[in-house]
């Protein structure tokens, strides 16, 4: 099975009001892909110098960039809900991520799967899985999903603007 609800559950609107005072207040950096949809980081990478908000962003494909050493809570989400979510998934390389209205990702694989709690989606939303033939949508009901995107996936957001919380599952490689 590509997604599965976990045992996790946190309040959504606790969530998104934690989100929306941080998104208006703090000095955000975000990252945009070629699409437009931006991404930020909850966790950083504490040896690199660079911006801890974007350095995290977008695919590591033709990098260097190791998910496990993305590790460390960006101030702004200490004593959050965000922080407990991380904690309590032992999460590493999380980034808030807006798909924008009517835009897709090409089929990829990713190196690790992903755990996705949804902030703000609609029913347009889906994970597509080309080789299972199946299509996911993930609702905004507070509980994190796993999803394994080391298959064979995409996603297409065919509605108003979609934000997830999106934590890379640790794994030993």
């Amino acid at each position: 099975m590509s997604v599965k609800q976990t045992k996790w559950s946190y309040d959504i609107d606790k969530c998104l009001v934690e989100w929306e005072h941080i998104r208006l207040s703090a000095e955000l950096r975000w990252k945009s892909s070629g699409d437009g949809s931006p991404q930020t980081c909850l966790q950083r990478n504490p040896g690199v110098l660079s911006n801890p908000y974007t350095d995290g962003t977008g695919s590591f494909r033709g990098t260097d960039k190791v998910e496990l050493d993305y590790n460390m809570l960006n101030e702004i989400y200490e004593g959050t809900v965000f922080e407990n979510v991380i904690r309590d998934l032992n999460g590493v390389r999380s980034r808030i991520m807006t798909k924008k209205m009517h835009t897709t990702y090409s089929v990829h694989i990713d190196k690790t799967p992903r755990y996705h709690l949804a902030l703000i989606t609609n029913p347009n939303a889906y994970f597509i899985f080309p080789t299972l033939n199946e299509i996911v949508h993930i609702p905004a009901d507070g509980y994190v999903y796993e999803v394994d995107t080391t298959l064979p996936h995409s996603f297409v957001n065919c509605g108003p603007d979609r934000t997830h919380l999106v934590i890379s599952k640790r794994s030993s490689s």
